[in-house]
């Protein structure tokens, strides 16, 4: 059973965000629900007050935003996300990344501001918008202001957002040409279950063949997603060769921070760090040099 709780349903953003303002920490936001209810109903999670965001209209909808960029509104569902011809077509990783959250159902309840909003290191949205160079909006009855997606995330449940302030949308990069973008996990089963770790990678390739830009993410593997700086660099500057692709997974492994807990250990975390980046390192070089030989 769900505790007692009221429920309040704001016509517009700048009646909810007044009700933030005024309720603080009496007041939690409700928008897909798949993890507010799910604390309150076994977490011991005991709101006094749902805002309930789902009729706001301007918190829903995807569409371009100029500056080859996608718009995606807080509160649109992770199906929507992961069905949109515009998301496959500018940033195809989002929406692979997306489809393999939950399940069908989970997709269609749970939404795109909830995934990053409640802060956890292994959402999976993160780790496709770390490689993407994502930026999310938050709003207060003070403005608006924009916030880099690695910036965003502080800590294991705490992110940039402050009492007042809703995520009102997330700006999404289009791949750049030549371009190749992958995102693994690792879990005990292939759906519902929350990564053991996450890895996604965008490398992007010169004429000749050589990595000119790399960007790695990790998730579930410290206090919050992380982009993994050193092996990008490692990556950086010429042919992948497997000397180079060795050392990159050497700085990916010490990069990340993970913890032991029940669902893995500290060090099966780290060896699934180097198989993880490994895999998807080599898809994405499978992958630009069969683009190569298609265009030929």
């Amino acid at each position: 059973m769900l505790p007692e709780f009221e429920l309040v349903q704001p016509e517009n953003l700048n009646e909810a965000t007044d009700i933030l303002l005024d309720l603080g920490e009496k007041a939690c936001l409700l928008a897909g629900g798949t993890d507010v209810f799910t604390a309150m109903r076994e977490k011991g999670f005991e709101p006094e007050v749902l805002v309930d965001l789902k009729t706001i209209k301007e918190l829903r909808g995807i569409g371009p935003a100029g500056d080859h960029r996608v718009s995606i509104g807080a509160t649109t569902n992770l199906r929507e996300v992961e069905t949109s011809n515009l998301v496959r077509e500018v940033c195809p990783v989002l929406a692979e990344t997306v489809g393999k959250i939950g399940s069908i159902q989970v997709r269609n309840r749970g939404t795109i501001g909830g995934n990053l909003g409640n802060g956890s290191p292994a959402a999976d949205s993160a780790v496709a918008l770390l490689i993407l160079d994502a930026e999310v909006e938050l709003e207060s009855s003070a403005g608006r202001r924009t916030v880099p997606i690695e910036s965003f995330f502080i800590g294991p449940g705490e992110t940039a957002i402050k009492r007042g302030e809703i995520l009102r949308r997330v700006f999404v990069n289009a791949i750049k040409p030549a371009t190749s973008a992958v995102f693994l996990k690792y879990g005990p089963r292939q759906a519902m279950d929350c990564a053991i770790v996450s890895v996604a990678v965008a490398l992007t390739f010169d004429p000749s063949g050589g990595c000119q830009r790399a960007r790695v993410a990790l998730g579930a593997v410290a206090p919050t997603p992380i982009r993994a700086r050193q092996t990008e660099a490692l990556l950086m500057g010429g042919e992948i060769t497997q000397e180079r692709l060795e050392k990159a997974l050497e700085a990916a492994r010490a990069e990340a921070r993970p913890i032991s807990d029940i669902r893995a250990s500290a060090g099966y975390r780290s060896h699934l760090v180097e198989v993880l980046v490994k895999r998807a390192v080599k898809k994405a070089v499978d992958q630009h040099g069969a683009a190569m030989n298609r265009s030929r």
